[in-house]
């Protein structure tokens, strides 16, 4: 028992330091080290007659503790899966949130203090090249996490980059007032970013 108790605090502080292939590894170690010592220490015994009974219990003992760390390894693994899941999906909210931020900035600085209508080529190229550099952005946020085996930003979509420039483009020409067409703006790209985040949170924990 007090084995065991040595692998669970073990096993705690590892999960905390290391990878878990390291505490796989470190906690079988361990337990292979324990049966030895209890094997040797039996073949020692002075008294013949005794070591094959106290082998089998010392056998079955440490069976009992590697169930009890599979349990442990097992609680420890589902937890901080679960944390993991929820960091990831706070990210990926997150970023695509800042996305969000950035484009509708630069689209009310546009309707306010530029001449649309004799601005319109200048206009039209500098919001795809900010959206098209806010997107490669995101990606390279998204590539540094993986799930599954599923690497989160290979689910993007390129496309994305024209349907939101002209989605921008269609309210900043559409010939409402400026206060209307910020309005306009701040609610369409809350949509759009929202159904794309919710999208890849599909793709990637379902």
């Amino acid at each position: 028992m007090d084995e065991f108790q040595t692998v669970n605090q073990i096993v705690g502080q590892a999960v905390k330091d290391s990878s878990y292939v390291t505490v796989l590894i470190s906690s079988g170690v361990f337990i292979a080290y324990t049966l030895i010592i209890r094997l040797v220490d039996l073949f020692k015994a002075k008294d013949r007659n005794k070591p094959i009974v106290q082998m089998a219990q010392a056998i079955q003992q440490v069976s009992e503790n590697v169930v009890k760390l599979n349990q442990v390894l097992d609680k420890t693994f589902q937890d901080a899966d679960s944390k993991e899941r929820a960091k990831l999906k706070n990210v990926i909210e997150i970023a695509f949130d800042s996305f969000r931020v950035a484009i509708e900035r630069h689209c009310t600085d546009v309707i306010i203090h530029n001449n649309v209508d004799k601005n319109k080529e200048l206009i039209k190229e500098n919001l795809f090249k900010l959206i098209s550099t806010e997107y490669y952005r995101l990606y390279n946020i998204l590539s540094a996490y993986e799930i599954d085996s599923i690497n989160v930003s290979t689910k993007l979509k390129e496309d994305w980059i024209d349907d939101l420039t002209k989605e921008c483009l269609d309210i900043i020409y559409n010939g409402q007032e400026p206060v209307v067409r910020i309005g306009q703006i701040g609610n369409k790209l809350s949509i759009i970013f929202d159904e794309h985040s919710v999208y890849v949170g599909n793709k990637v924990f379902n």
